[in-house]
């Protein structure tokens, strides 16, 4: 009969499904599995006989080389198949040539095994014997030996037996690289999260001491997946070391959540005795005054030890099965991602251009909804947030208008006519800048350091005045109650003398918010290094310092324009604005001379006596009158100036040389581009270079054995 817990054929079912994918070898899915550990001298070939009914031959070098996977099935017919599971890097040659292996035995002696393990590690590549120095050939392997047994009396099982460590190389046969990749193999079969760890320990050793549980240890710190099996029992001669090992077995010692089982092994000499003789032996010794107290155990034996690891495997194949299906749906997914993220081969110029047109074409979609605000357009903005374009330039493009109005003016210009003066943008969150730094191309081009424009200040209106009679003294003609225009250019350029480092440093973060968009958004279209280094350092880069010049320049242009030469406005806002100053400054001396005035209503008025309108407007000397008409109009004329130029350096320098305009930084990548490729650059900017070939093979076989393995799993 079959075991309760392996019965039924869902379960058998199920165990096959995993067997079928550890077959197909998919390096990146961990599968339930047992796997058997130990020193070289720690009985584990023997444990694993006993539980297969699988021997190894006594021949040195057969059976230590490469991982062993056996499986038994229960079936009518009896019979063992030995086949190679190739390494998962096995080249498509090499992991060919290594399934044509394969060897059907119904009646499995030990003379035939050996020979057929000998022609396995001929497949393999195995050094059979020390003075063996034909090149090429290596003294262990990650090929597996696959062993498949079946018969009526076999019980489904499947274990994993791996090279036994040791600690003396042994040259030339083994070496201390051996002895390092033996480690290495053992440690990461234990570090699958879905192994259970099957600890083979001498009971005559001291197992505090055995560092095949410190390696356990290590892979399964909470000791939740390892079972320790102690074996050579009848070794054991002292009582207490007996005692110890019954300790362990009966849950009193150093605990592991899977506990500890005992088994006797096979004597040395012993070659002949067959299973059911040495089941029946052990059964014998453990029923031996000395071990007794263990007897009873279930955990005494190979039978119950059997069955138990055939319940564990049942029970850790239901549970993780969902996890293993969503790993290979998940590693399916992202390899098919990575694929397509390197394109279809590009062996000719016409797949190079098509190769190199596609990503220019995801490069100006990408664009549009950048500068459009689209974010939904595309799921990039999602996963870089720097890419939302428009968005960081509009927030740089508000601090600089606050900027301009609250701090852009050297001297305070404050007058009561000021207090209608917009509040936009006062409460902008700053977008982050691109570090300088990051970018070396643009240091010649942009100014590097963030300038941060000085407050204004506060008291300084008494020495604003104080100027403009310092600039009117100096520049005075013969003009009669009025001033020249040099007046009020020289008062203006040096009113907005803070212009210049406050555009410059502007247009420079613009420049490097656009630099870092194209640089971020071609590593998102062009996850193939080669092309995009290619592209960016012989197409791109130096076009971009071209474009992004032009922005530096135009914007020196338009500072040019404004604060040099006679200032000069159509805007009917400019005389609006004179008129309001002069208006509030007589309406202040007026105030000025307002008396309380009580009507008969027993109400007061602040009343102004006409003999004071003859003071206010005419007792005031020729040059108090033009200073202060100068003052008027150079705030009249900055107010004007102010709102014109930021709008001016946003539209053109910002809007059209950086982002919307032919000349654009954002259009070097376009169709245009990749029709001026000349043969020889296409070839050295799209071809694909051996790293990249490799990358497409490699993904190409995994995408196969994961649509393999999808299908075991929905068989």
């Amino acid at each position: 009969m079959a075991h309760p817990n392996g019965s039924g054929l869902a379960n058998q079912a199920l165990l096959n499904k995993i067997d079928k994918l550890r077959e197909l070898n998919v390096k990146s899915i961990a599968l339930p599995q047992l796997v058997v550990v130990g020193d070289q001298s720690s009985g584990k070939s023997s444990v694993l006989e006993s539980l297969t009914g699988f021997s190894f031959p006594h021949a040195q070098g057969l059976c230590t080389r490469y991982a062993t996977q056996i499986s038994c099935r229960r079936e009518k017919a009896k019979n063992v198949t030995i086949s190679i599971i190739p390494r998962p890097d096995a080249d498509d040659t090499t992991a060919t040539r290594l399934r044509t292996f394969r060897r059907n035995v119904s009646d499995l002696s030990n003379d035939k095994l050996a020979l057929i393990i000998q022609d396995a590690n001929k497949f393999m590549g195995i050094r059979m014997d020390a003075h063996d120095d034909t090149p090429g050939l290596q003294t262990f392997s990650e090929d597996i030996l696959k062993v498949e047994i079946t018969g009526p009396e076999e019980q489904h099982l499947t274990v994993i037996d791996v090279p036994g460590i040791f600690y003396v190389p042994n040259p030339p046969l083994t070496t201390e690289a051996d002895k390092q990749m033996v480690r290495g193999m053992v440690q990461s079969y234990m570090e699958n999260s879905r192994t259970i760890i099957l600890a083979i320990l001498p009971a005559n050793a001291d197992i505090a001491t055995q560092e095949i549980l410190t390696m356990a240890k290590k892979a399964d710190s909470d000791g939740v997946r390892t079972m320790g099996v102690l074996t050579k029992p009848d070794l054991v001669t002292e009582d207490a070391s007996r005692d110890t090992i019954k300790d362990l077995i009966l849950g009193r010692g150093k605990k592991l959540r899977l506990g500890y089982f005992i088994v006797k092994n096979r004597g040395a000499d012993d070659r002949i005795s067959t299973l059911d003789e040495r089941i029946e032996e052990e059964k014998a010794f453990f029923h031996d005054p000395k071990w007794r107290e263990i007897a009873l155990v279930a955990r005494c034996g190979i039978g119950p030890l059997k069955a138990r690891l055939s319940d564990l495997l049942m029970d850790l194949t239901k549970k993780e099965f969902p996890n293993v299906k969503a790993d290979v749906m998940k590693d399916l997914e992202e390899s098919k991602g990575k694929l397509s993220g390197i394109g279809p081969s590009r062996a000719g110029q016409t797949a190079q251009r098509m190769f190199i047109g596609n990503l220019v074409s995801v490069f100006q979609d990408v664009t549009r909804c950048a500068l459009s605000g689209t974010y939904d357009g595309h799921m990039v903005f999602e996963k870089i947030p720097d890419l939302k374009l428009i968005t960081m330039i509009q927030k740089r493009n508000e601090r600089f208008a606050n900027d301009f109005w609250k701090k852009a003016h050297t001297r305070q210009l404050t007058s009561s006519s000021d207090s209608e003066e917009e509040l936009l943008h006062s409460t902008t969150e700053e977008s982050i800048c691109p570090d300088p730094n990051t970018y070396p191309e643009l240091h010649d081009i942009i100014e590097g350091d963030d300038y941060e424009c000085p407050e204004p200040d506060p008291f300084s209106q008494v020495s604003l005045m104080e100027h403009i009679d310092r600039v009117y003294q100096s520049n005075r003609g013969a003009e009669l109650g009025t001033f020249s225009g040099s007046i009020l250019a020289i008062t203006f350029k040096e009113q907005s003398k803070k212009w210049k480092p406050l555009v410059l440093a502007h247009v420079s973060q613009s420049i490097s918010i656009v630099h870092d968009f194209i640089f971020k958004l071609l590593n998102y279209v062009c996850p193939d290094k080669q092309v995009r280094d290619q592209l960016w350092e012989t197409m791109i880069v130096d076009e971009l310092r071209k474009r992004y010049v032009l922005a530096m320049d135009h914007a020196r242009f338009l500072l040019r324009t404004e604060r040099e030469g006679i200032p000069s406005t159509y805007n009917h806002y400019f005389n609006a604005e004179v008129q309001k100053k002069r208006q509030a400054r007589v309406n202040a001396s007026l105030r000025s001379q307002a008396v309380e005035y009580h009507l008969s209503n027993k109400t007061s008025i602040d009343a102004i006596p006409t003999s004071s309108l003859s003071d206010t407007t005419v007792n005031k000397a020729n040059a108090d009158q033009v200073r202060e008409d100068i003052l008027d109009n150079l705030a009249s004329y900055y107010k004007v100036s102010r709102k014109r130029f930021v709008d001016v350096i946003c539209r053109q320098a910002i809007g059209h040389f950086l982002l919307e305009g032919e000349e654009s930084p954002l259009k070097v990548l376009c169709s245009n581009l990749v029709h001026s490729i000349d043969t020889e650059r296409l070839e050295m900017i799209a071809g694909e270079d051996g790293q990249t070939k490799d990358q497409r093979t490699m993904l190409e076989l995994d995408i196969k054995n994961l649509e393999d393995a999808m299908k075991v799993l929905r068989g």
